[in-house]
């Protein structure tokens, strides 16, 4: 039984028995016991396709289920597939069909060329028994089979376009300098393609055939101006998308220069492009341009979500092997795990707000959507992070120190996960920093802002005179520091860090006539070019005695 239609129409016969199909599960309703025998449907490799149905007897019967029922069977299965099924790609749909007046949910499977296991157990079948595998059968069958759940190596239909093709050669020849021009020839593209491992292949499909692509450009009132399909995926990683995509957003924006970051845009289209899982609705991939930013979406498996937003993470995996190898020798793809890096660090550099990626559920599989925002460069983030590079030489700290400013509405618990274990100590380190440009509050779980910083956001400053009540609070506590730990002297740098204050040239201007005001007003004495020492306090009656002794004034009742 292969076909969806004669599968139908055998349950219209009440003909469906499992002693006449034995690729064929029939179940009255589903549990999660029902999973084991998907896992050992998926491993009978003697068949190209398999189906489990629900909502019908051993005998053939109809349960006689009504809608509501199917509705909510649908969505359990789906569930289930979604957190227990590995590969997930060993199920091809999970659908509801209305049958001689009753209804049944069907579940199309198909070995994806790996064992299939079920909540991380692998199964098998004998009969009508259904059993585990041993840890020796596992190893046994995976040798024994192709390794296919790269669907980008599968066999294609080797329908092409050509022009395609051609461009991509020559895009390839310009980008692989490297390259003999003589190991390519471009009379026999068949040939060369066949070199690359990718003629025939799902691979040639996905870039060069019938797998579509969906591009929407939104006028500034965010309503639909034009919407084109379009097949062929190398087409939207080309030169001609990129300046499509921002020659919109600049006329949108009423701008000369680039709307979107290039490496930003570049990285998060080939990205879409290289990890689809294709082997549902061809990847449904959909790039949608606004006036402010640019949203990348396309199907992903559930355990993706593992890297979404973590920028600062190498950690990759994809179910395209092939494709993404073809991608990375023609240089359209960066090195495997540097692609989300990119996006987020050309994107801030450039004054944009940070890339943000949201998961959405998509039936069984998740929706991937990355929104890398464009329009006119913030030129005051663009002067926050040149500052922080004065702090931090290693680029890498600067653009740490950079993004804890930019996520500084996010509890830290959460910023956390945005990181790896391999970067978090230099995250720590510049949390700890007491020169840096953030404070760990862990009291409350966030961060917050040096008064520079603050200043620099809030207003446009590098600099900003201190109230009467600011300066008071400055001077003790500066007084307080100096006294225990350096003998009463302080220098306006010292001065500077104790009032969160930058190393700017207006912040050196104001600390320096800080200090010497202090000296006409008897604080501080000069003992040397620029050094200062306090002058001791005369003890002053405490603040709280003081409240006490205004609350006992005949006045105040």
């Amino acid at each position: 039984m292969d076909k969806l239609g004669d599968l139908i129409q055998e349950i219209v016969n009440c003909n469906l028995t499992e002693h006449r199909y034995p690729n064929v599960e029939l179940k009255r309703n589903w549990d999660d016991d029902c999973g084991k025998k998907i896992s050992a449907l998926c491993n009978k490799i003697e068949f190209s396709v398999s189906w489990m149905v629900i909502g019908i007897e051993d005998n053939g019967t109809l349960s006689n289920f009504d809608e509501k029922w199917a509705i909510r069977t649908e969505q359990i299965i789906s569930q289930h597939l979604n957190t227990k099924l590995d590969p997930s790609q060993a199920c091809l749909g999970v659908n509801a069909y209305q049958v001689n007046g009753g209804w049944v949910v069907v579940i199309k499977l198909s070995n994806p060329g790996a064992v299939t296991c079920w909540n991380n157990k692998a199964y098998k079948s004998a009969g009508t028994t259904i059993s585990e595998m041993k840890p020796e059968e596992f190893m046994e069958f995976t040798i024994k089979l192709p390794g296919l759940a790269d669907f980008s190596r599968q066999e294609g239909t080797g329908l092409i376009d050509d022009n395609l093709r051609k461009k991509f050669i020559e895009n390839l020849l310009n980008a692989r300098t490297d390259l003999e021009a003589t190991e390519i020839n471009k009379s026999d593209i068949n040939q060369f393609f066949d070199k690359i491992k990718i003629l025939g292949t799902k691979t040639s499909d996905i870039l060069f055939g019938d797998f579509q692509y969906r591009i929407i450009f939104y006028n500034k009132d965010k309503s639909i101006n034009r919407q084109d399909t379009k097949k062929g995926l190398y087409g939207l990683i080309g030169d001609g998308a990129m300046i499509e995509i921002q020659n919109w957003a600049k006329t949108l924006n009423n701008i000369e220069t680039d709307a979107f970051p290039a490496v930003a845009l570049k990285e998060g289209l080939a990205n879409a492009v290289a990890h689809a899982a294709y082997f549902e609705n061809n990847g449904e991939i959909i790039i949608e341009i606004f006036f402010d930013k640019i949203v990348i979406s396309n199907l992903c498996l559930p355990e993706c979500g593992y890297f979404a937003n973590k920028w600062f993470s190498r950690s990759h995996k994809t179910v395209n092997g092939r494709l993404v190898e073809t991608l990375r020798f023609a240089r359209v793809v960066d090195e495997l795990g540097r692609g989300k890096h990119l996006i987020f660090t050309h994107s801030i550099k450039d004054g944009k707000e940070p890339p943000v990626v949201n998961l959405e559920k998509a039936g069984r599989l998740n929706r991937w959507r990355l929104s890398i925002y464009g329009g006119t460069p913030d030129e005051i983030l663009i002067r926050l992070y040149k500052r922080i590079k004065k702090i931090y030489a290693d680029e890498q700290k600067a653009l740490i120190a950079y993004s804890l400013i930019l996520w500084r509405r996010f509890p830290v618990t959460q910023i956390r996960k945005f990181i790896d274990d391999v970067t978090i100590p230099l995250f720590v380190e510049v949390i700890k920093d007491p020169y840096g440009p953030v404070f760990f509050y862990e009291k409350d779980d966030r961060l917050i802002l040096q008064r520079w910083v603050r200043i620099l956001l809030e207003e446009g400053k590098d600099s900003k005179i201190f109230t009467s009540a600011e300066e008071d609070r400055l001077y003790n506590l500066a007084y307080d520091i100096s006294t225990k730990y350096s003998k009463a002297v302080i220098t306006p740098k010292e001065l500077r860090r104790y009032g969160d204050m930058a190393d700017t040239k207006s912040e050196s201007v104001l600390s320096s006539s800080m200090l010497r005001r202090w000296e006409k007003e008897g604080k501080v004495k000069n003992i040397r070019k620029g050094k200062y020492k306090f002058v001791e306090k005369v003890p002053e009656e405490s603040s709280l005695s003081k409240l006490m002794e205004l609350l006992r004034d005949k006045n105040i009742e």
